[in-house]
């Protein structure tokens, strides 16, 4: 039995939804209280218990967006309830609200054989390692000094997440002050355009609103290791 895990914010509305996905024979968790940013790493532990991660339609775009790098860092399966196309998502992983017991039936059982034929994939992905870590070179050599510290204060927390004025603290020793946080945003903004420029998908800087940044890397610990080796 595939156990099913749903992130809502309203755990009632997800009753009817959750009663299907049981008369389909599999074991359904439905969790509010997902993400405690003081514990990112326990929210990862409990992910690691499921196979099949959805996303309710009552998230927003940028919670699913700030959650699905942990998903996918993890291998899940995921969907995304929604009533409309969802950015940069393929089609295969939105699920309609309106979709009949046959619907959902048939999608869950295309997305086990999509599972399957991405750990063929996943092989192939090997041989691409070393033009991946020359990529992580020529982004690494683009950045300027400050960036160069920030990406690596971040690299350090090791995926947790660092406060804005503790990031301030790292990179400016101590001299914390407004024009330094907005130096700091910009040159956050600055190394998310590098990171796209040199094409690296599997690291990140997410922003957790009120909290902080957080640097996620797969596998993780990639980028700290790889700012050792260039930096020696």
């Amino acid at each position: 039995m595939k156990k099913v895990i749903i992130l809502t914010r309203n755990i009632i509305i997800e009753q009817d939804f959750q009663n299907e996905l049981q008369r389909l024979d599999y074991e359904v968790f439905v969790l509010k209280e997902f993400f405690a940013a003081d514990k990112p790493q326990y929210f990862e532990e409990i992910l690691s218990l499921f196979d099949i991660v959805i996303f309710s339609e009552t998230l927003t775009n940028q919670e699913f967006t700030d959650i699905l790098p942990i998903v996918l860092e993890k291998e899940l399966h995921y969907l995304r309830r929604t009533d409309e196309p969802v950015p940069n998502i393929d089609d295969n992983h939105c699920l309609s609200i309106e979709c009949t017991l046959t619907e959902l039936r048939e999608f869950l059982l295309l997305g086990d054989k999509r599972q399957g034929q991405s750990e063929t994939i996943s092989k192939g992905l090997v041989r691409q390692s070393e033009q991946k870590k020359q990529d992580l070179v020529l982004f690494y050599s683009s950045l300027n000094n400050i960036e160069k510290k920030i990406i690596s204060a971040l690299a350090e927390g090791a995926g947790k997440i660092i406060s804005r004025d503790e990031l301030c603290n790292k990179v400016w020793n101590h001299e914390v002050s407004k024009s330094r946080l907005v130096q700091m945003s910009t040159a956050v903004g600055n190394i998310r355009k590098k990171i796209a420029h040199a094409h690296i998908d599997n690291v990140r800087i997410i922003t957790y609103w009120g909290n902080g940044y957080r640097l996620h890397d797969v596998p993780n610990g990639l980028m700290n290791d790889h700012i050792r080796e260039y930096s020696v």
